[in-house]
């Protein structure tokens, strides 16, 4: 004897789509393949061949020096007529982080602020183009760069 309902033949939620149904932000699909990904590795080895950032630490938040992580962004945002378009973040020597709940310590601003900029001038120097950028849903002042390669020009110097 049941006590209780027996399950549906169909596991469905009537208010979700099925996860490969659900539309990005933008509503067009994420690409998928290598390719889409090739920016942010050509990036991230540009930065590293600098010394800019450093190997992946062997277990997560255990990076003391400063390091940049490199992100492919949706082709949805890429300036017009870009290979590709990434977004770096920098994060600082661990003495100049931001830590939730704390102040910033002594001119952490400032170290922050002209590290991302040496970033810039290197991504520049290789032959990208960049911008910074703040992302929603940051904290006030905290910025990324916005990096992209024109198509048909020669991946960095």
């Amino acid at each position: 004897m049941a006590t209780h309902d027996p399950i549906p033949a169909a596991n469905v939620f009537p208010l979700r789509p099925p996860p490969q149904a659900a539309p990005t932000a933008s509503g067009t699909p994420v690409p998928e393949g290598p390719g889409y990904y090739t920016g942010a590795g050509e990036v991230a080895e540009r930065l590293a061949a600098a010394g800019l950032s450093t190997p992946q630490a062997p277990r997560p938040g255990s990076r003391p020096g400063e390091f940049c992580t490199v992100e492919a962004t949706h082709p949805d945002g890429w300036p017009e007529g870009a290979a590709f378009c990434v977004e770096v973040t920098h994060f600082p020597e661990a003495a100049y982080r931001w830590r939730f709940g704390q102040e910033d310590p002594p001119g952490a601003a400032e170290h922050r602020a002209e590290r991302l900029r040496t970033v810039a001038d290197a991504l520049r120097g290789f032959g990208y183009t960049v911008e910074t950028v703040e992302r929603g849903g940051w904290r006030p002042g905290q910025r990324a760069l916005r990096v992209h390669r024109p198509a048909g020009d020669a991946p960095g110097r």
